[in-house]
């Protein structure tokens, strides 16, 4: 369930965001302006609530909120200093930049929420995505199984000449494999 926003939203945003909020670090505007100024780089930026396990990632506060002015992450290594980021940024222009957006009341920000897309690499939204696949394996493994152990019955009450257990084993068996 990708969600593909265009460039031209991920610029009116970005605009908008910055006339709308003061950031606690002005390297982090021309950081922002950088990437505002280059259709490239917009098109690798995706907009989302969080970084978790995302192998590059930018975190921007604004100034109001109680988190670190910035935080640039690429693989393991993390630095403050929005300088490096832009370094980084001009020199690797292939790989995506997941962004999370600090300021007040964010999450009601129909700006903001609209140009949100899904951080692939969090376990939470794997779990959602991959729950309903996993727990039809499982079934589907449980049901195999159970047939499995009803035959093996059948077959004992055959050889014990046990005709209620069969006919109450086979009526389960017919049971599960509807």
């Amino acid at each position: 369930m990708e969600q593909m926003i265009s460039i031209e939203e991920k610029r009116s945003f970005l605009k908008w965001f910055l006339r709308s909020y003061q950031l606690k670090s002005r390297e982090c505007i021309w950081l922002l302006n950088y990437i505002l100024s280059d259709e490239h780089l917009l098109g690798l930026l995706k907009f989302v609530d969080n970084i978790s396990g995302c192998p590059r990632a930018i975190v921007v506060s604004e100034k109001n909120v109680p988190h670190p002015a910035f935080i640039y992450r690429k693989q393991e290594v993390e630095t403050h200093e929005p300088e490096k980021a832009f370094h980084d940024i001009r020199m690797d222009q292939e790989e995506a930049i997941y962004i999370h957006l600090m300021f007040p009341s964010s999450s009601r920000s129909s700006e903001y929420v609209s140009i949100l897309e899904e951080n692939p690499y969090d376990r939470r939204h794997l779990s959602d995505r991959y729950g309903e696949e996993v727990k039809l394996l499982i079934e589907k493994s449980e049901k195999q199984f159970m047939m499995t152990y009803l035959e093996k019955k059948i077959d004992e009450s055959l050889e014990k000449k046990d005709k209620n257990q069969f006919e109450r084993l086979v009526a389960e068996l017919q049971k599960l494999m509807v």
